[in-house]
């Protein structure tokens, strides 16, 4: 698809490769290369002035260390590291499919800088992309960047906040935000994530698993891009089997009793987690459903025990895939 822009505005449009797009000759001298350690970046990324990079990083950096400051007073650079990976697969992507490289570069660097804007997360009930791109243009403001400002918010405008990717690098940053998190890449990122959040491996972590297993049954057909899905058939292998092997594991060492089961709620398929028997000894029994957020559609899981009446529920935004039901 095409992305129409006015005289004012950089085309975003992707072509195939022999189609002569190469990569914008805007990389000042000096630049940097998109690594936190410049001296050991691949001769293969496109620079980024180190201005821009260092004000990007520097942005997410002090938004999550300002959220996770309730709980310690560590210094964290998760979401920068995500966000670092993101761009560079969008760049990569972005090349197979023709496309610019560099906004999908900028785009991926800094499609999560509201996540976690005023130090809170979703603050004041705004949907994070609408703060990405007012701080994306902040930053950009003045840079030999700046013309690709409008084609930056509207891609990530357009994947996140409308939940369709019509723009063509909005497909290409959707796509490598997916990847990331997706096969053994997505199952060490998870425990890393748990672990920061300080959750570590038990019973109640392993029903959150539910969200990487649907993720990963769904990304073959969800992604925007034929490189995105090529990547997806391989890497979602990985991820159900890594996490079927973990649990038959777990049940080996009588550490509890899970099994995966596919489960079809408000015509999602889902894969899910699930404990077969309560801590008691007595039976489980399930109950779903699918909620409105604010930020997406969930599912929500309750389980139950018949013995004990001990109830848990477990809750996660459902992939966008076809058929999903409307809002309510």
């Amino acid at each position: 698809m095409i992305h129409e822009t006015d005289s004012n505005k950089t085309s975003a449009t992707c072509r195939m490769p022999n189609g002569g797009v190469g990569l914008p000759t805007e990389a000042a001298p000096g630049a940097t290369w998109l690594v936190t350690d410049p001296a050991s970046a691949p001769d293969s990324q496109p620079s980024i002035v180190p201005g821009v990079l260092q004000s990007i990083r520097q942005t997410l950096i002090h938004q999550e260390t300002t959220y996770q400051r309730e709980r310690t007073e560590a210094t964290f650079s998760s979401l920068w590291a995500h966000s670092s990976r993101v761009g560079r697969i969008a760049q990569h992507i972005a090349r197979k499919e023709g496309c610019e490289e560099i906004p999908a570069l900028l785009a991926g660097l800094m499609h999560d800088l509201g996540k976690f804007a005023y130090g809170r997360y979703h603050a004041d009930d705004t949907p994070e992309e609408q703060n990405a791109t007012r701080i994306a243009e902040e930053i950009l403001n003045g840079t030999i960047y700046a013309r690709w400002i409008p084609t930056i918010k509207d891609a990530i405008l357009s994947t996140y906040l409308d939940g369709e990717a019509t723009h063509a690098i909005g497909r290409v940053v959707y796509d490598a935000d997916c990847l990331d998190k997706l096969g053994n890449l997505g199952v060490a990122q998870f425990f890393a994530k748990q672990t920061l959040r300080h959750r570590f491996l038990e019973n109640d972590l392993l029903v959150r698993t539910s969200v990487e297993l649907t993720y990963a049954h769904h990304a073959p057909e969800t992604l925007k891009t034929a490189t995105g899905r090529s990547i997806a058939r391989h890497s979602s292998l990985q991820t159900r089997q890594f996490y079927t092997t973990l649990i038959e594991s777990w049940n080996m060492l009588g550490l509890g009793d899970f099994a995966i089961r596919e489960e079809e709620i408000g015509g999602v398929v889902c894969v899910l987690a699930v404990p077969r028997a309560c801590s008691c000894g007595g039976e489980m029994e399930y109950l779903s459903d699918i909620q409105d957020t604010l930020k997406c559609r969930s599912v929500v899981v309750r389980y139950l025990c018949r013995t004990c009446a001990n109830e848990n529920a477990y809750t996660f935004c459902l992939p966008n895939i076809k058929g999903l039901p409307r809002r309510r």
